[in-house]
């Protein structure tokens, strides 16, 4: 059904080994995208590139270790995809830390790295991506990949949800500014995905952090989740893909600036 619809295009998608990044690389390449995927996991990466030039081929797919708070990687890794697929049509902005902890319990370190990563980090390849996409006078799209918490803020994830609603506001205006240049700018914001997520690993910070703040246990999570959606139903990795499948192509091509939630109708997010 998705086969061609990114024909000829190029994608770059940041954080691209996680759960929601490599669901959207996969639904891409089966859309026929040529693909630039960017991950700080190294390991992570190479297997989710594996698999991918398995079914596009090797000249399809090209994987770069780089870490997202690098402004001078961030040029390069936008460079040399744009130099081998002769330019980049789609950036997604996916890659993304996050915490859980009240206000007095924040280091300036946890400060830095989630404004680093989850906004910083989106203009420095929103940036790079403009700036070849305005040289080569060409099209793109520009997605997002935001949270449930850019608009509802939440309860020991103040610094999380600011970061998320800085993006959504971006995406906002970067979208007024880029559509006289074809550029369209739009925004996702899923629900908790737990399924193939390395935050959600049993034992982790993130893990024990939210099973404290609900009072149940690290295994009632998802379900926990599921049922205070509207669909009572989980969000998967390629329930996002598939949105982002829609806003990269021409099935949205009159769509710029706007914000589509993946999260089967949650009415808050604590």
């Amino acid at each position: 059904m998705n086969s061609g619809l990114l024909q000829g295009r190029t994608a770059l998608i940041t954080g691209a080994a996680g759960a929601i990044g490599s669901a959207i690389a996969r639904g891409f390449a089966a859309a026929r995208a040529k693909l630039c995927l960017i991950d700080i996991d190294g390991d992570r990466l190479a297997r989710v590139a594996a698999e991918l030039k398995a079914a596009r081929g090797d000249d399809a797919v090209l994987e770069l270790v780089s870490d997202v708070r690098d402004a001078p990687a961030a040029r390069h890794c936008v460079e040399q995809a744009a130099q081998q697929f002769e330019g980049v049509d789609i950036l997604v902005n996916n890659a993304g830390v996050t915490r859980i902890g009240r206000i007095d319990e924040l280091e300036d370190s946890h400060i830095d790295e989630i404004i680093d990563t989850d906004l910083k980090a989106y203009f420095y390849y929103a940036r790079e991506f403009v700036r070849q996409a305005k040289n080569r006078q060409a099209p793109g799209v520009i997605l997002i990949v935001s949270s449930k918490n850019g608009l509802e803020g939440a309860s020991e994830k103040s610094l999380y949800s600011a970061a998320k609603s800085g993006e959504i506001a971006m995406a906002r205006a970067l979208a007024r500014e880029l559509g006289p240049f074809g550029i369209r700018v739009n925004v996702i914001c899923p629900d908790a995905v737990h399924k193939g997520s390395k935050l959600w690993e049993r034992g982790g910070h993130y893990s024990l952090a939210t099973a404290k703040r609900y009072n149940i246990t690290e295994d009632e999570i998802p379900e926990y989740y599921r049922k205070r959606c509207a669909l009572k139903t989980s969000i998967e990795p390629e329930d996002v893909a598939n949105a982002a499948l829609f806003l990269c192509t021409e099935q949205s091509a009159k769509i710029t600036g706007a914000v589509l939630t993946v999260d089967g109708g949650v009415a808050f997010a604590r």
